[in-house]
């Protein structure tokens, strides 16, 4: 059930930003720095992102003691916008890593969409259709929610902020992604990228 869950979760982050962990760590390399490097710089209160990540995976879960959770959708939406909260104050505090900025600012974009569309995401029904959840077109067109992205509609609040991209389908990874997805990637690519240099490069 928990791997189910997991695959669910596949389906609503960003998974392409994968691409950016392997070419920021091939740039990396190629300009002379080690994997190794990136410990000489840790991150700060760590748990504050991990806990904000834990608290999105439980409130769209399938696992049941909290999927009871969705019987009561103002008590999700507090806990996602509590989630974002504890990402964006864990990115204020590493904010001088490289890269960290750019995510912050994806993060934020993310944030501000979701909590002005009342906890839910703005997704691109044609988006969905030519990604590989294309399986879940049909059910956001009729109006339902699937985790937390909804279709976009007429009273959508910055529409243009939302899941308005695809990875088609024939590609790995294939995914709906934001202009936040892609302000993130960015981020993560050039933490590897730079980080992995030694410290007095």
């Amino acid at each position: 059930m928990l791997v189910q869950t997991l695959i669910k979760r596949r389906e609503e982050y960003p998974m392409f930003v994968l691409y950016a962990v392997v070419l920021g760590i091939l740039i990396g390399y190629i300009s002379g720095g080690r994997f190794k490097y990136l410990s000489r710089r840790p991150f700060k209160y760590l748990l504050l992102v991990i806990t904000g990540f834990l608290i999105q995976i439980i409130i769209f879960s399938d696992i049941p003691i909290f999927k009871l959770l969705q019987n009561y959708p103002k008590v999700i939406i507090t806990l996602h916008i509590l989630s974002y909260v504890l990402i964006l104050a864990f990115i204020v505090i590493n904010f001088k890593l490289p890269g960290i900025a750019f995510i912050g600012i994806g993060v934020l974009l993310n944030a501000i969409v979701i909590i002005l569309n009342k906890g839910h995401m703005p997704a691109s029904i044609k988006s969905f259709e030519n990604s590989l959840v294309g399986k879940y077109a049909d059910l956001i067109s009729r109006g339902e929610t699937i985790n937390n992205s909804k279709a976009i509609a007429d009273d959508t609040i910055l529409p243009w902020l939302g899941d308005i991209f695809a990875i088609p389908s024939h590609i790995p990874l294939s995914n709906v992604f934001s202009i936040g997805d892609i302000i993130i990637a960015i981020g993560v690519c050039i933490y590897f990228a730079l980080n992995m240099k030694p410290a007095e490069q």
